[in-house]
């Protein structure tokens, strides 16, 4: 091939090559927009929501327990001045339950924390400071979270096996954090809402209705980071909430211990 049909050809190669670049270049971008786009929607619900399909599907964690005969009662925020009218009500009925517990309110009262304990309850992590993971970076996420084990399991002198975030919103980092602790993610099957500015007692009870066998409950035994004086309303709807349990034929145990059970009969 003579040299200047060899040029021909070599402009005709860089004339279409210049016209494909551009174009895969747009598209390679407009699809990376279409997943930026569908990332930055659909994470923030399961963020937000992780009890909805969403958040089941990218940050899978405990909503419902297999048992045929129990219930499991969960408490958040606390431990809190009126801890002892909670832990009351629960020895008249022979309730067991769980406390997720924040590391700051362990740190102003950690005898509180040792009474849930000797009562026969079961205590879990929360957090420390109880802030909203998606609005904290990763190393801040991670460094509440182990600072909350460190309060928690130094005062209780023994090792904890349960996680919720708060307002059960997981970051990526506290979904993962969590995994590194060994700890099992525990959200809820029914929400009391006890935290509303405009909950009552009989909001709560309508929100809980009448539970079912390996159902977790979400209840708040504190108003630390909720509207003043909301414990009382809760306070008001446990018993009824106790006795629609019972009138089930159904027993108050904690989290751990129906887990457990799923080991024992899988």
């Amino acid at each position: 091939m003579c040299l200047a049909a060899r040029l021909l050809e070599v402009r005709w190669k860089t004339e279409r090559l210049s016209g494909v670049l551009p174009r895969f270049l747009g598209e390679f971008v407009s699809k990376a927009m279409t997943a930026l786009t569908f990332v930055r929607r659909v994470l923030p619900i399961a963020y937000s929501a992780p009890a909805t399909r969403p958040g089941r599907v990218l940050f899978r964690a405990i909503t419902r327990l297999r048992s045929d005969n129990a219930v499991a009662l969960t408490f958040d925020d606390g431990p809190d001045y009126r801890l002892d009218r909670f832990l009351g009500l629960m020895e008249e009925a022979r309730a067991r339950v769980t406390f997720f517990v924040v590391g700051e309110q362990v740190e102003r009262a950690p005898s509180k924390l040792r009474e849930i304990d000797s009562c026969g309850h079961e205590v879990s992590v929360h957090c420390y400071r109880h802030l909203n993971h998606r609005q904290l970076t990763p190393k801040q996420v991670v460094e509440d979270m182990r600072r909350a084990r460190t309060v928690i399991e130094e005062t209780l002198e023994r090792s904890t096996e349960l996680f919720r975030p708060p307002y059960g919103c997981f970051s990526l980092a506290s979904w993962l954090e969590a995994d590194r602790q060994g700890w099992e993610r525990v959200l809820w099957t029914r929400d009391s809402r006890d935290w509303e500015p405009r909950a009552t007692p009989q909001s709560i009870l309508d929100n809980v209705g009448w539970p079912r066998a390996g159902e977790i409950l979400l209840l708040h035994d504190s108003d630390r980071y909720g509207v003043p004086g909301s414990w009382q309303n809760t306070l008001e709807a446990l018993p009824v909430i106790l006795e629609r349990v019972s009138a089930r034929g159904l027993l108050a145990r904690p989290v751990g211990t129906i887990l457990g059970a799923e080991d024992a009969n899988p």
